[in-house]
């Protein structure tokens, strides 16, 4: 690889090259997997970071778009994990009536937004609804659904982000709320099944 040759003459220019190569691509993966610009950002600066200082420890025969990959997904895990333990965390320390206001609110909210779902559902076209279907109600693998259908699995991937994409601009333009929690469920739920 060119930046091994690079390394050995001029480690910064070498490190330039490859933030160049590789900063848009870290940067879109980042950002599909939690949907906000400056995290993504912040992400794909602690990859870079996190690299430079494990420069010295690389072999010529580390693959670099794997390991720049690899520390991405670890941040991102960790992003999760972190707001998993606040989540339960906060549930722990919520009294006992406002926990009661809580629920009662997010029921309302979890009616309202079952509905808009299966409205956007009903107008999604014929494959697109039936992946959804097989993925969401029938907790099907992006594999199993692939093999089932005789697709590949990046078009079942392609039409779930699609399914999931026309569901959140729905629902932003209803509630912004709605929107939010919707986003944080099927984030969590698809990292966490795509790993």
């Amino acid at each position: 690889m060119i930046f091994f040759y690079l390394l050995r003459s001029d480690k910064n220019k070498a490190f330039e090259k490859l933030f160049e190569e590789f900063w848009q691509p870290l940067y879109r993966k980042a950002y599909s997997k939690v949907q906000s610009e400056d995290l993504a950002k912040d992400l794909v600066q602690d990859v870079f970071v996190a690299f430079w200082d494990n420069l010295d420890t690389l072999t010529q025969d580390a693959n670099i778009p794997a390991y720049l990959h690899g520390i991405l997904r670890n941040k991102i895990l960790k992003i999760f994990e972190k707001d998993a333990v606040r989540l339960k965390h906060a549930l722990q320390i919520c009294p006992a009536d406002a926990l009661l206001d809580f629920c009662s609110h997010e029921r309302f909210l979890e009616k309202e937004l079952k509905l808009i779902i299966e409205g956007e559902v009903n107008r999604m076209p014929s494959r697109m609804k039936e992946i959804y279907v097989l993925k969401k109600d029938d907790n099907f693998s992006i594999k199993q659904i692939a093999e089932e259908l005789g697709l590949s699995e990046q078009t079942i991937k392609n039409q779930l982000q699609n399914a999931y994409h026309r569901l959140r601009l729905k629902l932003r333009e209803y509630n912004p709320d709605l929107a939010v929690i919707f986003l944080l469920l099927t984030k969590i739920l698809f990292f966490f099944k795509s790993i």
